[in-house]
């Protein structure tokens, strides 16, 4: 559990602080909403990639397993905050959160094997 906390932290403070500056342009006016979204999106799914990688280069073997437990934890941090904010919880959430954890599992799985560089 030790090895999730430090990568995950990384991970969270990252996301914010990319979704702080890109939310202050679309203030601003110098990025479109829809641009935004799709900004959003990446910046989340790059968020979850170097999470799985991070945890992967701590970890020994089954680097696919930590990076299901890695996603798991982020997740579930996710899904907590929905709790707080009383979003609804659809159909394209659950895909959506199906995708951040294969993209954590590739990202652990390749973290794995770059271990040595």
């Amino acid at each position: 559990m030790k090895k999730f906390i430090k990568p995950t932290l990384y991970s969270l403070v990252g996301f914010l602080l990319f979704t702080f500056i890109i939310t202050i342009f679309n203030y601003i006016g110098l990025i479109p909403y829809n641009i935004f979204k799709i900004i959003r999106i990446i910046g989340l799914l790059l968020t979850f990639f170097i999470d799985g990688f991070l945890v992967g280069k701590k970890s020994n073997k089954k680097g696919w397993l930590n990076g299901l437990e890695a996603s798991l934890i982020l997740i579930i941090i996710f899904l907590l905050l929905n709790l707080l904010f009383k979003s609804k919880f659809t159909i394209t959430t659950l895909v959506g959160y199906i995708i951040l954890i294969i993209i954590t599992i590739i990202g652990s799985m390749l973290g794995i094997n770059k271990k040595n560089i």
